[in-house]
């Protein structure tokens, strides 16, 4: 079933140990700072726990009134995970969703436009003659706002989950 909220899960098998796993986890990933500019050029921003992890993946920089400064993108994959050690290895349980307050600004424009949707279409059963132009464009517009949710959030994800693969795959 196709979820309106994108979201991924999967798990990745490692011989590595947990501290392994935990310590190449850290080499890539640069601390969170509340502030905008975050210094460093690691693929993460977030941080490394023993057991866990939490991390945005580093879209780019920009350099604004002379200050490096990390482009944050409200649409950007937050990467949640869990090391677990297991008899021949360990694995490496993510999961990758939105921001909270993006999926709830999501939940509410889509049950909107999903609820005008609906009376457009209940304009159109009963005969009304603007009811096909009300369905039609509200269907657009939540064709185009799918459209800039999915791309927005699964090219950076499968670019997060390529890496991570790499880095943690057995070669």
């Amino acid at each position: 079933m196709i979820s309106v909220i994108p979201r991924m899960k999967f798990t990745i098998q490692t011989g590595k140990s947990p501290e392994e796993v935990q310590a190449l986890l850290q080499s890539v990933t640069d601390m969170e700072s509340k502030w905008p500019v975050v210094p460093g050029d690691k693929a993460f921003i977030g941080r490394v726990g023993e057991t866990d992890f939490k991390f945005l993946p580093r879209l780019g920089e920009v350099l604004f009134a002379g200050v490096i400064m990390h482009v944050k993108d409200s649409f950007l994959p937050v990467i949640v995970g869990q090391i677990r050690e297991q008899e021949n290895g360990t694995a490496v349980v993510v999961r990758m969703r939105m921001l909270w307050f993006v999926i709830a600004f999501l939940c509410v424009w889509f049950g909107i436009t999903g609820m005008v949707f609906l009376a457009g279409l209940l304009a159109v059963i009963s005969g009304q003659p603007d009811g096909w132009g009300i369905t039609a464009s509200v269907a657009g517009f939540i064709l185009a706002g799918q459209l800039l949710v999915r791309a927005g959030f699964y090219i950076p994800a499968k670019s997060a989950k390529r890496k991570l693969e790499e880095l943690l795959g057995d070669v």
